[in-house]
């Protein structure tokens, strides 16, 4: 059972030497890439999902047994 709690830490807080705040406040306000791989939408990728499921072979059927 928990009966004592501390109520107090010693904590350290590292510091950053000016060159690398320099370095952290560049790379904060550099623009991100201009090619990203991000999806991006094309008309024509529905023309071909469509011409591809025209053109994809039918499933077979179930014979019946009677």
């Amino acid at each position: 059972m928990l009966t004592h709690c501390r109520t107090h830490r010693t904590t350290t807080t590292p510091t950053a030497t000016r060159a690398e705040a320099d370095t952290l406040a560049s790379l904060m306000v550099e623009d991100e890439a201009v090619v990203s791989d991000a999806p991006t939408y094309s008309p024509e990728a529905l023309g071909l999902l469509l011409l591809a499921l025209l053109l994809s072979p039918k499933p077979p059927k179930e014979k019946s047994t009677r």
